[in-house]
């Protein structure tokens, strides 16, 4: 299974993210608890680069829907998605996050070398914090566009019941 690393930094008011592999469940809660404490350290900004992410999962996505939302909720700059490849591209229109989030395939945006240091993030094992993420995410898909629903209404109902189990 190929290995899959989140590197972070912030600086100033913008928080920066690179996916180097897969953009999973199993690192879509690293990605909402760095965006969580960046906010509370004053990021109201944040740019995802996924020059080399390879595939992302329905949850990972939703994650992004979930950051996404949030700075719409504060009336903040929506995140911007950066060095897309047309799949990567692909996906996220697919399920309307480019209606609540800024895509684009080059960036003309911050890049690791703005910043003095990347961080990796490291992977965290908790199975019920792992499926309440999981659940959020994919409400989150839904919210963004109703046509998720469709898409996503069994897994939010087993994800609903093993949390309740």
């Amino acid at each position: 299974m190929e290995e899959s690393t989140i590197l972070v930094a912030h600086e100033s008011e913008t928080g920066f993210i690179r996916v180097l592999g897969k953009g999973s469940f199993k690192n879509a809660k690293l990605i909402k608890s760095f965006a969580d404490s960046s906010r509370d350290e004053g990021v109201n900004r944040f740019v995802i680069d996924l020059q080399q992410c390879k595939h992302m999962d329905s949850t990972f996505m939703g994650v992004l829907a979930g950051l996404a939302s949030q700075q719409k909720k504060a009336e903040l700059e929506a995140p911007k998605c950066v060095n897309l490849s047309p799949r990567n591209r692909e996906l996220l229109e697919t399920l309307g996050l480019d209606k609540i989030m800024n895509l684009a395939t080059r960036s003309d945006e911050s890049t690791d070398s703005d910043f003095e240091s990347l961080d990796q993030l490291g992977q965290e094992e908790d199975k019920k914090e792992s499926a309440q993420t999981m659940l959020e995410a994919h409400e989150n898909l839904i919210d963004v566009d109703e046509r998720n629903a469709a898409k996503f209404q069994d897994v939010v109902k087993f994800l609903r019941h093993k949390l309740e189990n």
